[in-house]
């Protein structure tokens, strides 16, 4: 799972969904979506037209995305909701490997969590790492999915497609 967030009008966390052997292809297809110059694709400085674009080109590639979503409550509160609850599933789901998009401030909170949630689980033996968005391009569709949801409208009926589930959690 590759996971990224939108701190706007609520948290969001989308997760999105690939099978380890799909990864690597996945990743240089999704690279051939930057513009030349471009290391990154990160959803909210695109322009609107360049939205539309992307958000077509990934939805051909049928990619999974679930989203954790919590409304009125601070990011500290809505953060733990969000990550045990995708602990739980990926726990759930036997999911190996977590990716994470790297948020120094938070990394050291977010291992305590995922510890715990793990130990709540069984001790589950889940690889997971905090990673620059630029290391895996996988990300930038979790970044695309949470930001089209925070926006609602017509950005997140493009991307509904791809959307799994979506978890809305409360304290």
């Amino acid at each position: 799972m590759y996971v990224d967030e939108c701190k706007a009008k609520g948290y969001y966390i989308a997760a999105a969904v690939v099978m380890p052997h799909d990864a690597a292809a996945l990743d240089r297809t999704i690279r051939t979506l930057n513009r030349p110059g471009q290391r990154r694709i990160h959803f909210t400085k695109e322009s609107d037209s360049s939205k539309r674009k992307l958000i077509s080109e990934v939805l051909r590639l049928e990619l999974t995305v679930v989203v954790y979503q919590v409304r009125g409550q601070p990011d500290r509160a809505a953060r733990p909701l969000c990550i045990d609850a995708l602990v739980d599933d990926l726990v759930t789901a036997e999911c190996a490997h977590l990716i994470l998009e790297r948020d120094a401030s938070l990394e050291k909170a977010d291992r305590q969590m995922i510890a715990a949630a793990l130990d709540r689980n069984g001790g589950y033996a889940l690889r997971y790492e905090h990673t620059a968005p630029n290391d895996h391009a996988l990300l930038w569709i979790s970044d695309m999915v949470a930001w089209c949801c925070y926006k609602g409208g017509e950005w997140h009926r493009r991307v509904q497609p791809m959307i799994a589930d979506i978890k809305t959690l409360a304290p």
